[in-house]
């Protein structure tokens, strides 16, 4: 009897998200162009061109996105901080700290949460500035004021 030994190559995959995205938006990017012109692409400047645009044109809105993520963010926070006597637990809460993650973008969107109900965001508005508008021994009314003030005087709010 006769034995047949199989071998077979081990695969791996990809599983790199970013670069599989990428992959897909110059796959989708080329063959779009395909169809729409009938030909091949040849000169470099113009398929960078063409394919910044397509890629562009697929991509979501940059601010509708944060705006988005800002307030479900917030939402997390309240839902798992709101019982919380603590502070220090609140503000090292993880959608706490994606909210300071997001810099400057979230300023106004901090500013105008503040106005609107206000809340333990001082600390973040601290550590995305750097700056502290409250006087020394305000309490939490004043330093919400002095927020506010801050961020008209900027024209974030």
């Amino acid at each position: 009897m006769q034995t047949t030994t199989i071998n077979c190559e081990e695969r791996t995959y990809d599983r790199n998200p970013k670069r599989t995205f990428r992959e897909g938006d110059y796959e989708f990017a080329r063959t779009r162009l395909r169809r729409k012109t009938g030909h091949r692409l040849e000169r470099g400047y113009d398929i960078a061109k063409h394919f910044a645009k397509v890629i562009a044109a697929r991509r979501r809105h940059g601010e509708l996105a944060v705006e988005h993520l800002f307030h479900k963010c917030v939402a997390r926070w309240k839902d798992e901080t709101g019982h919380l006597s603590s502070i220090t637990r609140a503000i090292t809460n993880p959608s706490y700290l994606r909210i300071i993650g997001m810099g400057k973008e979230a300023l106004p969107l901090l500013l105008k949460e503040l106005q609107e109900r206000p809340d333990h965001w001082l600390v973040a508005l601290n550590a995305i500035t750097g700056e502290d508008p409250a006087p020394e021994g305000a309490n939490f009314r004043e330093a919400v004021a002095a927020w506010i003030k801050w961020g008209e005087a900027r024209k974030l709010c």
